[in-house]
């Protein structure tokens, strides 16, 4: 079931790109300059936009990730969540989070993709609760992979 929001959302390309494929974002709330966050701030690109609330970057590229099997690994082509942040005053409330995994799901099936991964794990506190969206992790912890 998808979660609702009462804050605004807003998707388009983020205005770079990752092995030449174009980095696509998700922003909650009102949308402002990204060197204005507190969160992540992205000076390569300071004049991109992003939700007041926080924001997701993925993109569609070839990564390789855990067979099913788990004793080696396979190449795939998925959407990579390359990065996530929810700005301070706004963060304890899954449901931000919650809408980002569930987006994130929804944007690899209208792409025609049946995993998903998480390069946004590096923060301790997110690294405890991505398995309850369905993730494993791999990379020493590092990394999360989803099968749709």
């Amino acid at each position: 079931m998808a979660i609702e929001l009462d804050v605004e959302k807003t998707e388009f390309e983020a205005g770079y790109f990752l092995h030449e494929f174009p980095v696509y974002r998700i922003a909650l709330g009102e949308l402002i300059s990204a060197n204005k966050r507190k969160t992540i701030t992205d000076w390569s690109n300071p004049n991109s936009q992003t939700g007041s609330v926080g924001f997701m970057d993925v993109v569609r590229q070839s990564r390789a990730i855990p067979a099913e099997n788990e004793v080696s690994y396979e190449i795939k082509d998925v959407l990579a969540i390359l990065v996530m942040g929810i700005e301070p005053e706004f963060r304890g409330r899954s449901r931000y989070l919650r809408y980002f995994f569930e987006r994130a799901e929804s944007l690899a099936r209208e792409w025609g993709l049946d995993t998903i991964v998480a390069d946004c794990i590096g923060n301790q506190k997110l690294r405890k609760v991505i398995g309850r969206f369905g993730y494993e992790t791999y990379f020493r912890g590092e990394l999360g992979v989803r099968r749709l």
